[in-house]
């Protein structure tokens, strides 16, 4: 009887050193390592905010006016709710007081999601939900150029007269 427990006893340790060493691997699928991205740099100066809805408007915007509705909400409405969400969230409440002006490039920001989504949907209305991007646009462009309307510093000119 003793003979025959070794052989069993070592078929047993090499089955089960085998069965475990294969447990935690899949030799199907390649080992997926987690990718590891940069934390995005959060500011709450509207300014950069501003300045980046302009850059983004003048890219995403021709996507529109040549009614391109297949690329519309992948190069238009996301990430136009995308930076404006940022936006929001980012520059607070407590510093709202300071965003001025450049609150109409959250607005046209807001204007040319509406109006991409009016071209999507081919509505009675694009047309004039187009006037309003074009001319929250141009306000958004006027607070840029002048930037003393637009963000201050609330130590330096809060309530100053």
């Amino acid at each position: 009887m003793r003979i025959l427990r070794a052989p069993v006893l070592v078929v047993s340790v090499i089955s089960s050193a085998l069965f475990l060493q294969g447990c935690g691997q899949s030799s199907d699928h390649a080992e997926k390592k987690a990718e590891i991205k940069a934390a995005p740099k959060l500011t709450n100066d509207a300014t950069t905010y501003a300045h980046e809805a302009w850059r983004f408007m003048n890219e995403a915007d021709p996507y529109v006016y040549r009614k391109q509705r297949n690329l519309i909400e992948e190069k238009v409405r996301k990430p136009a709710r995308k930076l404006s969400t940022e936006w929001r969230i980012n520059v607070k409440m407590t510093d709202s007081v300071t965003e001025g002006k450049y609150a109409l490039c959250r607005k046209a920001l807001t204007s040319l999601d509406v109006w991409a989504r009016e071209t999507m949907e081919n509505s009675a209305t694009v047309s004039q939900k187009k006037a309003d991007y074009e001319r929250d646009k141009a306000q958004c462009k006027d607070a840029l150029e002048h930037p003393e309307l637009g963000n201050t510093d609330p130590k330096k000119k809060a309530f100053s007269s």
